[in-house]
């Protein structure tokens, strides 16, 4: 009967014990875009010098249909194709710009641009 008693009060132990406190959520470890500031102005002046000024996608009749002539249709774009510019522009693997003799946007610059949209596009 004690031993019976002994391993009820035990089993009731570890049952309250695994129930009245839970362990705390990890923390989510800061990234350098959550401290970020970065604003609409200075995204759209690198996609303007990377991809407006070189005749890219200066609008009318441009390739793929990027118009990239203001800020808001630049953001009008992102926002109807997020997963093919992300593919072709933030990527590890993007290929934007392709003008031969230019080079592809550097990591830091694609993490911007992919901070700024993740962001909400902050003006």
């Amino acid at each position: 009967m004690k031993r019976l008693l002994s391993i009820g009060l035990l089993c009731s132990m570890v049952i309250y014990a695994c129930t009245n406190t839970e362990a705390p959520e990890p923390a989510k470890p800061l990234t350098a875009c959550d401290s970020a500031d970065i604003r609409a102005a200075r995204i759209y002046e690198i996609i303007s010098t990377s991809c407006v000024n070189r005749s890219c996608h200066p609008g009318g009749g441009t390739p793929a249909r990027a118009d990239f002539s203001s800020l808001q249709k630049l953001e009008n774009y992102i926002t109807a194709n997020p997963s093919f510019f992300a593919t072709r522009v933030t990527s590890a693997t993007a290929d934007m710009p392709q003008i031969m003799g230019y080079q592809p946007l550097s990591a830091a610059v694609k993490d911007s641009i992919a901070c700024w949209i993740s962001k909400g596009m902050p003006h």
